[in-house]
């Protein structure tokens, strides 16, 4: 999908269709922000991950950066855990010093109209907008007219999906993106359709700001867009809710994560691997559900190992913190991986990480803070959580929680935040007339 000016581009309103090539007009003529541009300029146009430093960003804009983060996907009551790494963020900026508001593009039946807009209490305030399903193209205008109905006036629009982004581009407000989809990843099998590789693209060079949350991401979006404006700002740790505890041990692994139809987190791999460990192996435990739960349920009856596998279901966040606080050691088995939030809640609670060598876990996960098997290969799975629960001991786990707050705490995110929305804001302050620059 991409996004088309009608004539009446400058009132705001669109014509939506697919199409090969797109080009939103105007883009140069919004208005700059009240406040003066400072002098010095963010370097690096593809970098590595954004450091937090220890001033605070805030302190260089006059007031406090009214920011609207646009995402289609948020947690819901009928889908708890969908968009969770969103609101950590949104979180994360607010605690920063910004003025915060979510809106939710979300696609159900509507009781009347294209659209309808329903407010809810929330922390930060969120306002869902369900658009009606309709056939494209009109599904989609129901999707811009009613992001443009709840928008406001922001400084700032932080998307999170690049059809979110889309829409953030026609309200003429620097734009920042974060892109958290694995289909861009290498590994994954899964790809865009043509028309949503473009639609991506479009949305991609046309940011201000392109967030990806790990070096693999960035390198993919790389790949896909050469033009855009890229910054590693990772997922985010409440590092309030997960924490350590004296450790003593318990015997327990724990893996947390969905059970996609993609087979993504690698149960299969992870329950071959328990099967070839010694008859005296510790009791795996499972946080997670989906479809395949069953499938997964029966291949531990397969392997003669029901009895060491503990399914708990989807469990809220603080559950899941204490489930983790009571084990040794987290395990995933990913077959593709970007920033997982899980493998940082380990971290932040003191728990030595075993996973696979894909995506983003390459990042994560080094000898001071567990292991990395072979993607794909129970044996290697298995040989490396033997090796770590032979070693546990040695972990420094007080040097993990440090790690793992200091780079992916909601306060070290939030200033990477800040940072990101004043240049944004900068890169779209139109250039000083000639001669007064």
């Amino acid at each position: 999908m991409a996004a088309r000016p009608a004539r009446g581009a400058r009132r705001g309103r669109l014509r939506v269709a697919v199409l090969r090539r797109a080009r939103l007009r105007g883009r140069a003529r919004r208005a700059a922000p009240a406040r003066p541009a400072p002098s010095r300029r963010a370097g690096g146009r593809n970098g590595a991950l954004a450091r937090a430093q220890p001033r605070a960003v805030g302190s260089r804009i006059a007031r406090r950066v009214k920011v609207l983060y646009l995402t289609t996907n948020y947690p819901a009551a009928e889908s708890p855990v969908d968009g969770v790494f969103v609101r950590e963020h949104a979180r994360a900026a607010a605690a920063a010093g910004a003025e915060v508001r979510v809106v939710h593009l979300q696609r159900t039946p509507g009781r009347k109209g294209l659209y309808e807009l329903v407010p809810e209490e929330d922390d930060p305030p969120l306002v869902r907008v369900r658009y009606r399903r309709f056939g494209r193209p009109l599904s989609y205008a129901a999707f811009l007219a009613g992001a443009r109905a709840a928008a406001g006036d922001p400084d700032v629009v932080h998307a999170t999906s690049h059809l979110s982004a889309l829409a953030a581009l026609t309200l003429r407000k620097p734009v920042v993106y974060s892109e958290h989809w694995s289909v861009f990843l290498p590994e994954n099998p899964a790809r865009l359709s043509p028309p949503m590789a473009r639609a991506a693209r479009f949305a991609l060079e046309r940011a201000d700001l392109v967030l990806p949350p790990s070096e693999a991401m960035r390198a993919a979006l790389a790949a896909h867009a050469s033009r855009a404006r890229l910054r590693v700002v990772p997922n985010v740790v409440d590092d309030e809710l997960f924490r350590p505890t004296p450790h003593e041990p318990s015997g327990r692994l724990i893996s947390a994560g969905l059970m996609g139809e993609n087979g993504a987190k690698g149960y299969d791999l992870l329950l071959r691997a328990l099967a070839l460990l010694d008859g005296g192996s510790p009791v795996l435990e499972i946080v997670g559900d989906g479809p395949r739960r069953a499938e997964y349920e029966a291949l531990a009856r397969e392997l003669g190992v029901e009895e060491r596998v503990r399914f708990a279901g989807l469990r809220p966040k603080p559950d899941l913190a204490e489930r983790m606080r009571s084990s040794d050691l987290f395990v995933l088995a990913s077959r593709f991986e970007n920033n997982p939030c899980v493998v940082l809640e380990a971290m932040a609670s003191g728990l030595p990480v075993v996973a696979t060598r894909v995506g983003g876990l390459r990042e994560l996960v080094d000898e001071r803070s567990g292991l990395l098997a072979e993607p794909g290969d129970p044996e290697s799975l298995a040989a490396r959580i033997g090796e770590a629960l032979d070693r546990l001991e040695g972990f420094d786990r007080e040097e993990i929680v440090r790690r793992a707050r200091e780079r992916y705490g909601r306060e070290a995110v939030g200033r990477l935040l800040l940072r990101a929305y004043e240049d944004a804001q900068r890169k779209a302050e139109p250039p000083p007339p000639h001669g007064l620059a």
